[in-house]
């Protein structure tokens, strides 16, 4: 049994266009012509674009796909694939910081109504995603998020709507001019101290680069309102605080 162009493009579930497309690639090639000189495939040829769509279906790009089935590839096929895997694992990891950061905003808006400017909110969260993706490697990420997402949601919740707060109170702190040895800019201190330990415990290895990011992106300390004058005023107030308690 053979078929004309139109047919297999039924058969397959593509377009005639698209067949055509892979017989100029090298990817397909009709086996025979019809009295009136039209294209026929035979069985060969349906097996080959078969194998043509489960290569593709596996992520392969079309320009590799043709040497392969023809054995003219200069790399082994195990090589190909490792390539293709790096790439589709830096094509995920890109879409699930997105989708962290939609979150993050999302989460954002809903505990601090959306009377503000919400469109604001979302530009802010995508230029933070901006400058960890300059500062922070995708090994980091994965391994910032693996640690992440094993601590349970409520505690996520909490540590992601407590941050800010203590921003907003130690700001509120400093301007109101409390000392830095005050007892309430201390426990404000103390659960700063508490939120970086789990920090470092959710990030391990990260935190100079952090320090090294925040020093050198001031576009972060305006939208997390952690400016170099609220953390000369806890790390004075830090240094009030009980020897055993620095640390």
């Amino acid at each position: 049994m053979d078929y004309t162009v139109g047919e297999l493009a039924k058969r397959a579930g593509l377009t005639v266009r698209t067949l055509h497309h892979y017989e100029d690639l090298g990817l397909l090639r009709a086996s025979g012509r019809s009295e009136a000189g039209y294209r026929r495939y035979g069985e060969a040829d349906v097996l080959r674009l078969h194998r043509v769509l489960a290569l593709r279906d596996a992520g392969l790009s079309l320009k590799d796909i043709a040497p392969l089935l023809d054995g003219e590839t200069p790399q082994p096929l195990a090589q190909v694939l490792a390539a293709q895997i790096e790439q589709i694992q830096a094509q995920l990891l890109a879409q699930e910081t997105l989708l962290q950061t939609l979150r993050n905003a999302a989460k954002r808006l809903e505990l601090h109504g959306d009377s503000g400017d919400a469109v604001q909110v979302l530009l802010d969260a995508m230029a933070i995603r901006r400058v960890h993706e300059r500062w922070i490697s995708p090994e980091q990420m994965r391994t910032m998020r693996r640690h992440w997402e094993a601590v349970p949601e409520a505690e996520r919740d909490a540590i992601e709507a407590d941050w800010p707060r203590l921003v907003a109170e130690a700001r509120a702190a400093m301007e109101a001019g409390k000392t830095p040895d005050a007892p309430e800019v201390h426990a404000l201190v103390r659960r700063w101290l508490a939120l970086q330990q789990r920090f470092k415990d959710l990030a391990p290895g990260m935190e100079d680069t952090m320090k090294r990011m925040y020093a050198a992106e001031p576009e972060l300390a305006r939208q997390s309102g952690v400016t170099p004058e609220l953390l000369a005023y806890l790390r004075r107030s830090k240094d009030t605080l009980p020897p055993e308690e620095k640390a």
